[in-house]
């Protein structure tokens, strides 16, 4: 497991860098719960928040074929997990080989990135050592997902700043990609790391030598980052097109919950017109006392239905006069719009 929380903190604690954390100098002692976000499944009566798990350190010195020396990352486990009946998120190959690569990256504090400006966009003329920029350390993190048909196979390793670069802006995401993706997918994901201040790194299979079945490492030297503010320039008509296909198919879910709503109330509405006729041809009754009913009726289901602001287009909400007590409709907009129509 990624994450644990500290029992006595409550404070949710990364495995890959916690043996540098002075907070936490004695980690086989202190107690350690599970993330529940990393939990699948438990028994019902067993309370999410109060699983228990320890702390298993990691493998220092591995060697490799060319005699290079690489560390496998420590991590959180729950003992007795399959006597429990507890289901942890699987952990993927690619989701083990994106954490060891950056564990190793992390203890070595040596990964060169290479970035351009703004007004530059296809100079990649800047390089600094990941590690030499704010990074907040003990909340780099793995993000992993795929595809239903496991065709497409992603990993992205977060690395947040303490401060916002002016460049880079809040942080940085390796995206490590092992499947062929479309590049609609591509834009869509660049977009939405963009849109939340991320600048992005796209690492794909042929960028690294597979050094065994946990370890990866990068053929080249350094690797390009595409900076939050280059993402979205580049992508400008993409962003507005996806963002007006988002208000598009809210605006038509309103619409079509609007017009449930009236055909239903209309659909009522006719039924008690239908039973008035009914009873008015019944001997001794009071025609006067059943409109009074019908009025009380429309008034409880006027809230239904809410008008539209004539000049915005958006549901008005419904509004009492501190003076009068008076009932009206007013834009949801106000101050900015000060439009109002009476609630009869």
């Amino acid at each position: 497991m990624f994450f644990a929380i500290n029992s006595q903190t409550n404070e949710k604690i990364n495995s890959l860098t916690i043996e540098s954390n002075p907070s936490y100098q004695f980690i086989q002692e202190d107690i350690w719960l599970a993330d529940s976000d990393e939990i699948e499944s438990c028994p019902k009566d067993l309370d999410i928040t109060k699983i228990k798990v320890r702390f298993r350190e990691g493998k220092s010195g591995v060697i490799n074929y060319n005699g290079t020396k690489y560390d496998i990352s420590p991590h959180f486990f729950i003992p007795n997990k399959s006597k429990l009946d507890i289901n942890t998120i699987p952990e993927s190959k690619e989701h083990k080989l994106a954490k060891n690569w950056i564990y190793n990256k992390i203890k070595q504090k040596d990964l060169k990135i290479i970035f351009s400006e703004v007004n530059k966009p296809n100079k990649y003329s800047n390089s600094i050592n990941l590690f030499d920029l704010p990074i907040d350390i003990s909340k780099i993190g793995i993000e992993v997902s795929s595809s239903i048909t496991s065709k497409s196979r992603k990993a992205d390793v977060i690395c947040p700043f303490l401060t916002k670069h002016e460049i880079l802006g809040l942080g940085i995401v390796f995206e490590i990609q092992f499947g062929k993706q479309k590049e609609r997918t591509k834009i869509i994901r660049e977009l939405d790391w963009a849109i939340r201040g991320y600048s992005l790194a796209w690492l794909l299979k042929e960028d690294f030598n597979e050094i065994s079945d946990l370890l990866i490492d990068l053929k080249k030297p350094e690797v390009k980052v595409e900076s939050f503010a280059n993402l979205i320039k580049q992508n400008n008509k993409d962003m507005i097109r996806e963002l007006k296909f988002v208000v598009q198919d809210l605006c038509r879910q309103f619409d079509d919950k609007r017009n449930e709503i009236e055909s239903s109330l209309n659909s009522t509405l006719n039924k008690i017109r239908e039973e008035k006729i009914k009873l008015e041809n019944l001997k001794g009754f009071d025609a006067n006392q059943f409109d009074k009913f019908i009025k009380n009726k429309l008034e409880s289901m006027k809230d239904l239905i809410q008008p539209k602001c004539p000049r915005c287009s958006i549901p008005m909400r419904k509004i009492k006069n501190k003076m009068n007590d008076e009932i009206f409709w007013g834009c949801a907009n106000y101050p900015s719009c000060k439009q109002t129509m009476p609630y009869d």
